[in-house]
């Protein structure tokens, strides 16, 4: 049987010693608080990130250390693998795709496949998890790749900020949506497939609840079913918002396998406090 290797970014929100267990390799993003560098579910967690939104600390983020992958591919090269897999976050969102691309050219590893999957956080988790089971069961790359590309192609991911001024100052949001910021009493939905390279305005509404029928529609539009798809809401210091969704979701959709995320810092520290998304995922 083959021995691949699998592995993935922090903003799968996969933790240390539960990646562990799972045989799983996860790369922390890197996270600047005031000037000071941490890694991503290592040495800051999702409450020292609500921590620093409170109180409005200066927060950016950036991709994996450069010499934290050389030395993870330098480790993985001596372990003689067939392949290794790597599910990045998308490229558009942060520079981890290319940075795990310059570090296996560092070392000449040509049984590498890296996939910048067009996504984020509950999709690559599923992918994730289901291509270590895959792998261990025997199957081919070829096999893991076609079952990864299957999931991120009927992905999506709606995000339902509190506001926009996070995404605003990490540059994530520009234009038309930016402008949105400016208005009152206004609950916004905003997207990401794998068919837009920026973080798009999906629906506006003075109600809560009515983004939540748009959004459900939309899913059902892109052929979600309770029986097809699992959903993944990763959230920050938002559990009464996703606590609604989820009333809603279930009330709607009965028998939907739902799984709430904490975001980590990488993701967290640019969606902002009391933020929650909503994503897809094919189950086969």
């Amino acid at each position: 049987m083959p021995k691949i290797c699998i592995i993935t970014d922090s903003s799968v929100s996969l933790f240390p010693q539960e990646a562990k267990k799972l045989n799983i390799e996860v790369a922390p993003l890197s996270i600047m608080v005031n000037g000071k560098e941490h890694q991503d579910l290592i040495n800051i967690q999702p409450a020292d990130i609500i921590k620093s939104l409170k109180a409005g600390d200066e927060i950016t983020t950036s991709q994996p250390n450069i010499g934290y992958l050389d030395e993870l591919m330098e480790r993985l090269k001596a372990e003689k693998y067939d392949h290794i897999l790597i599910f990045t976050i998308a490229g558009y969102l942060s520079g981890t795709y290319n940075a795990f691309r310059l570090a296996a050219s560092n070392h000449d590893m040509e049984n590498v496949t890296i996939l910048d999957t067009k996504s984020a956080s509950g999709p690559i988790r599923h992918v994730v998890l289901e291509a270590r089971k895959m792998a261990d069961a025997g199957k081919t790359v070829k096999e893991i790749l076609a079952y990864a590309d299957r999931v991120f192609d009927n992905s999506i991911t709606y995000i339902l900020p509190d506001n926009l001024d996070q995404l605003r100052k990490g540059g994530r949001v520009k234009g038309a949506v930016a402008t949105l910021s400016n208005l009152l009493k206004i609950k916004l939905c905003l997207y990401i497939d794998k068919d837009v390279t920026t973080i798009e305005k999906f629906d506006t509404n003075r109600v809560e609840a009515k983004l939540f029928t748009s959004i459900l529609e939309d899913m059902r539009k892109r052929g979600f079913t309770a029986q097809t798809h699992k959903v993944y809401i990763p959230e920050c210091n938002a559990t009464e918002r996703v606590e609604s969704f989820k009333a809603f979701l279930l009330k709607n959709e009965p028998g939907t396998d739902i799984e709430v995320i904490v975001l980590p810092a990488g993701i967290a520290a640019h969606v902002g406090l009391n933020t929650y998304g909503v994503q897809t995922a094919l189950k086969a």
